[in-house]
């Protein structure tokens, strides 16, 4: 039983590489834990890794078996766009001087 997720699990994999590099997020590699507890809601793990960051989500067993139900497939496509952005490295605002003092000119 555990076979019949694979398929779905390789394609959502897929789809996240393609979101992150439309995002410009290089995903590096996807690690899969598909589950065999059906006992718990989300039975299967995702891991994206980038270089500097990892996000988890999780997956019912419907969500890797059957991707022509509208509704789930927008969910899941829902689900790795947030995580995706989580992986988007986001800079710092230059104008920032965090633990910095201003420097204040001496009058004379």
């Amino acid at each position: 039983m555990k076979n019949n997720r694979i398929p779905g699990a390789e394609a959502i994999s897929a789809r996240v590489k393609t979101i992150g590099l439309a995002a410009g997020v290089e995903i590096a590699r996807c690690e899969w834990d598909i589950g065999d507890d059906f006992n718990h809601t989300y039975a299967h793990r995702l891991d994206m890794f980038t270089e500097s960051g990892t996000v988890r989500l999780y997956f019912t067993d419907l969500e890797l078996m059957n991707s022509s139900n509208a509704a789930r497939r927008t969910k899941t496509e829902n689900a790795l766009q947030h995580a995706i952005a989580q992986l988007a490295s986001k800079s710092r605002a230059p104008t920032y001087g965090f633990g910095r003092r201003p420097e204040i000119p001496l009058i004379e």
